[in-house]
Parts: structure tokens; C-alpha cells; sequence
């Protein structure tokens, strides 16, 4: 009796179920299931759970998105290597080592490849190096992408879908931006010059190009979190206070010197437009430019001198008052398609 009393008063007394995590906003799949798992007594299939909510969250059934989601459910949804860590993407995560002070090609080769039967192999990579934790193909993911845009013309006047549509997009790019960076240290390394160049600039044309596909959407605009900041103020001095508190969480925080960074830095791993353009981009090409500085003087990479001026930057910033979009702009559909086109082709 004593073990059926508490259950009880669940059945009179629940009506809801609250979750309370860090850094939501992200993944809603995720969150819906959640939702329901308080009212099902049986285990769900998720592939087929996974047709209703595409028909519930688009609004009709299509297809090519139920094949989408069967990737997704296969793929990046399905982390079972028991690793549990913050993005580290560099874009968002910039490395602050030494290009020297690892072998990039036997990170690419441990980061970049998927290896099923070394599901740990991320524990493998030198620990100066940030190490994105990479535990599905990219390939089948951006098959995923492939599908959803074929689905796009059905589809597109749906905000869900245009934000997972831009959400996807996203992360495959900057998977592929992960591969460009190791591919830009190689080059340093072979003291190749012209390589080096050739990377890097794609590197940071995958940031813009990113930025642009970010402010396509509402949910992925840096102005709307900087605005509600400053709106919430009574007097002039907490809106500076307020937007400066804003600013610092979403870049460096606050316990920095002028050549270390604060252990917290890029804590927040925000992919939004307007930090990509004003914040990420600068900081990778001050990065780019010493690194091809270095090679064509024949001289170390100054890391001290770079962590001067990049901390400098962000201080800069943190402290700014420019203002950012509160509004998408562009056709997230095309935006898509074009940069699928330019990237996975």
C-alpha cells in the first residue's frame, strides 16, 4: 500500500511536466518526445512516433521529410558513445594554441573520420587541440539536408520548417568548416603557403556565408537577445550594464587578462547572425593573418601576440553599441539551396 500511495497522488495531482536545462532553444525534437514520456507506459517506436511529429509540426505529410527524419533519428540523433560535452566547432570555438604544438594531420584524420568501431576514438587527439565531438557521418547527414530541400516547395511557407531547414543547413556547414581549418593547419605545416591561403579563405567564406543563412531566420538573430537586454533597464547607466552583460556572456565573460582568455570563453557556442559577422569572422582572419605572416617572414607563430590582439577585440566588442537586425531577412529555402549547391555538390 505504501508503495501504491505516491502513485496515486501523481494520477490526482499532475498536470504537467516542467524540464529546466541550459542553453535550450535547440533541438525541439528532442524536447516534444520529452514532453510525452510522463503520459506513455510503453516504450516508443521513435521512427514511426517520428512520421506524426513531422505531420504535426509541418502541417502535412511529405515524403521526402519522413525520410529525412529517419536519418536524422540514425545519425545525429544518435549519440551512444557515452560522451557528453559544449560544441566545440571552431568557428564558434576557435582554437588559442600554437599550429605548431600538434600534428594536424592526426587530429583530421581522429576528428573528421567516423569509425564505428572506435566509438572513443575523440579521446585519442592531442589535449592542447579543442576537439568537436563528431559521432555520425556527415555524409548521411547532409543526405538528410538533400532531402529536406527537395521537400521545400511544399513546405517552404512553414516557419518549422524553415527553422529546422536553416538549423541543418548550419550544422553541416560547420562540420565542414571543422575539416577546412585542419586542412588550412596542414598546409602551415608543409610550410605551404599558397594552401594555406586557399583555406583559410574558405574558411572564413563559410562564416559569412553561414551569417547570411542565420539571418534568414528570427531564432537565429543576435539582435533580438541584445535588445531584450537592454529593454529591460530602468535608467541610461543598466542599459549599458545590461547590454555589456549580454555581450560578455555570449563571448568571453568577464575573467580575462590581456593574454589569457577566460576559461569560460565561448562558453555560450551562440551560432547567430550578427556574432558571426562581428565577432567570429575578425577573430578567425587576425588568426589567418599572422599564421600566413609567420610562414612568409620564416618566423614561430607569435601566440602571445595574437591573444593580445584577438582579447583586445573582444573587449572592444563587449563594450560596443552597434546595433543588430531584430528581423530575418532573405529566403531561407534559396539561401539553402544555394549554399548545398556551392558546398555538397
Amino acid at each position: 500500500m505504501a508503495n501504491v500511495l505516491p502513485v496515486l497522488w501523481c494520477t490526482i495531482h499532475l498536470v504537467g511536466v516542467g524540464m529546466c536545462m541550459e542553453g535550450i532553444e535547440h533541438n525541439p525534437v528532442v524536447y516534444e518526445l520529452m514532453s510525452e514520456m510522463a503520459f506513455r507506459s510503453q516504450k516508443v517506436e521513435v521512427e514511426d512516433w517520428l512520421k506524426s511529429y513531422s505531420y504535426r509540426r509541418y502541417g502535412q505529410s511529405n515524403v521526402e521529410i519522413q525520410k529525412a527524419w529517419a536519418i536524422l533519428y540514425h545519425t545525429i540523433y544518435n549519440c551512444t558513445d557515452g560522451i557528453a560535452d559544449h560544441n566545440k566547432d571552431y568557428i564558434v570555438e576557435f582554437p588559442d594554441i600554437s599550429p605548431s604544438s600538434f600534428s594536424s594531420q592526426y587530429s583530421k584524420r581522429k576528428i573528421i573520420s567516423h569509425v564505428r568501431k572506435h566509438p572513443r576514438f575523440l579521446g585519442e587527439v592531442s589535449a592542447s587541440l579543442p576537439q568537436p565531438h563528431l559521432w555520425y557521418s556527415t555524409e548521411e547527414a547532409v543526405k538528410s539536408l538533400e532531402l529536406f530541400l527537395k521537400a521545400g516547395n511544399g513546405l517552404s511557407e512553414s516557419l518549422t520548417y524553415r527553422y529546422d531547414l536553416v538549423d541543418l543547413t548550419r550544422q553541416s556547414l560547420s562540420k565542414l568548416a571543422n575539416k577546412v581549418y585542419l586542412d588550412a593547419m596542414d598546409s602551415y605545416q608543409k610550410r605551404d603557403s599558397s594552401g594555406l591561403n586557399f583555406h583559410t579563405k574558405k574558411f572564413l567564406e563559410l562564416i559569412m556565408d553561414i551569417e547570411t543563412l542565420l539571418a534568414s531566420d528570427d531564432n537565429f538573430l543576435l539582435g533580438p537577445w541584445l535588445e531584450t537586454a537592454k529593454n529591460l533597464a530602468m535608467t541610461e547607466d543598466e542599459r549599458k550594464q545590461y547590454e555589456w552583460n549580454a555581450r560578455t556572456q555570449v563571448t568571453m565573460w568577464y575573467d580575462d587578462t590581456k593574454t589569457e582568455q577566460s576559461k569560460l570563453h565561448d562558453y555560450a557556442n551562440k551560432f547567430w547572425s550578427g556574432l558571426l559577422k562581428s565577432y567570429y569572422h575578425p577573430r578567425a582572419s587576425k588568426y589567418f593573418t599572422r599564421l600566413s605572416r609567420s610562414l612568409q617572414e620564416n618566423r614561430s607563430f607569435q601566440l602571445e601576440e595574437w591573444r593580445r590582439d584577438w582579447i583586445s577585440y573582444c573587449n572592444e566588442w563587449q563594450s560596443g553599441k552597434e546595433l543588430y537586425p531584430v528581423k530575418a531577412t532573405g529566403d531561407a529555402l534559396a539561401i539553402s539551396r544555394s549554399l548545398f549547391a556551392k558546398y555538397f555538390r
